[in-house]
């Protein structure tokens, strides 16, 4: 099936799609909820793939759990966050979920996690990148796999300023993740010496951009920094390309997907911090390759690796604690290391913000560009420690006296 059609079979509000399912047996099933968008302008950063990382996860270990099957579950959220918190009640109530990995737009996310709490069911956030999950809207059962928008501004904003970047005008996508975004990094500007000159903000799923780059563009920035993503992001910069100002043009959450998206002719050149990269090593390669050869040749996202990863830890804490009670797991988690090789020097705080050492990649010309899948070169490995926050720092509630 082409991963067209299997995004279609997906695309229904509130499907429940089991992706695996074990012969029956006297116990109830292990169940995790995937709760993503699965056919919205965010499903390439997540969506279907998400779904299928984490049920490769789950069929690696083997399928059960302390004697238990294991199934995935994949819900779309739309990226609205009332249906988002409803499909996670349902899978509560009706079908025992215990677990949620968490992708799509943050403010839905960022509700399903404030329910989690309350319900004391365990989070993973693998596509949301507010830094709020691992803030203020910390869960003492949540972890956060992928970089929030402190770690993404503070990779890319310090360095274009010490390049001779000083003045920044910000173009942000109007929610949570975008205000977090250009906040962010203009925070880091303002601290690696530059200045913040002006901003002008645009609606989520934006498809005409030009009245905001033409603001930015007259503002007599050095810098247009662009704290949206997804096809936002991809829109911007198609549209900046046609105003002349992509050498000015700096964009803090690009995934694989939106470099696709582009092509590598409008995206040569484009420099951006990552956590993961498929290509980065051998056993990031080897897991890529297999998941490209189950959704059509896709190369995989952030996010994708991070709902594998975090499945996979999950469960082996799961088996340690001898539990699925989302207290014991999120102790054993803390405690196991994360050794799927994915990550630099990867751990866990007491905020369950997942720190790890993220790498600087500038995107290939097409002469560079050996596949279609080979789309980035590594630059530099930036060390986690000088760009996560530490938990005392982060204003989670969990890490305060």
């Amino acid at each position: 099936m082409s991963h067209t059609a299997w995004t279609r079979r997906l695309a229904v509000a509130g499907l429940f799609a089991t992706m695996l399912t074990a012969p029956a047996i006297a116990q109830t099933p292990l169940r995790i909820g995937v709760i993503e968008d699965l056919s919205g302008m965010y499903s390439g950063n997540g969506g279907p793939n998400m779904v299928l990382a984490a049920t490769m996860a789950a069929e690696d270990f083997g399928g059960k759990v302390l004697g238990r099957a294991i199934e995935v579950i994949g819900v779309d959220h739309q990226n609205k966050p009332d249906i988002g918190s409803g499909l996670a009640r349902q899978l509560v109530d009706q079908r025992g979920v215990t677990a949620f990995v968490l992708g799509g737009a943050s403010s839905v996310g960022l509700g399903v996690q404030a329910y989690a709490k309350e319900r004391k069911i365990t989070t993973m956030v693998t596509g949301g990148y507010a830094s709020q999950f691992s803030g203020t809207g910390c869960s003492p059962y949540g972890t956060q796999w992928v970089p929030s928008t402190g770690e993404l501004a503070n990779a890319v904003a310090g360095a274009v300023v010490q390049g001779g970047g000083k003045k920044w005008y910000f173009i942000t996508a109007d929610y949570v993740f975008g205000h977090g975004l250009a906040a962010d990094a203009g925070k880091a500007v303002k601290a690696a010496g530059g200045t913040v000159v002006g901003e002008i903000r645009h609606p989520l799923g934006a498809t005409d951009l030009s009245s905001q780059l033409i603001q930015a563009q007259s503002s007599g920035a050095d810098v247009i920094g662009l704290a949206n993503a997804g096809p936002d992001l991809v829109n911007t910069i198609k549209q900046a390309r046609e105003f002349g100002i992509t050498s000015k043009v700096v964009a803090m959450l690009v995934f694989t997907n939106n470099t696709v998206a582009l092509g590598l002719d409008v995206a040569q050149g484009i420099r951006m911090a990552v956590n993961f990269y498929w290509d980065a090593n051998e056993a990031s390669r080897a897991w890529a390759k297999r998941l490209m050869a189950r959704n059509g040749n896709v190369v995989p996202t952030m996010g994708h690796a991070a709902a594998y990863s975090s499945v996979r830890h999950y469960l082996r804490a799961v088996e340690k604690a001898g539990t699925d009670e989302a207290g014991a797991v999120n102790k054993a988690m803390k405690e196991l290391p994360i050794d799927d090789g994915f990550y630099g020097k990867p751990r866990i705080q007491a905020n369950g913000r997942v720190v790890m050492d993220m790498m600087l990649v500038e995107v290939k010309s097409p002469k560079e560009s050996k596949s279609k899948a080979d789309l980035y070169r590594v630059i530099e490995t930036i060390p986690g420690g000088t760009l996560f926050t530490p938990a005392d720092k982060s204003g989670c509630p969990l890490t305060t006296g």
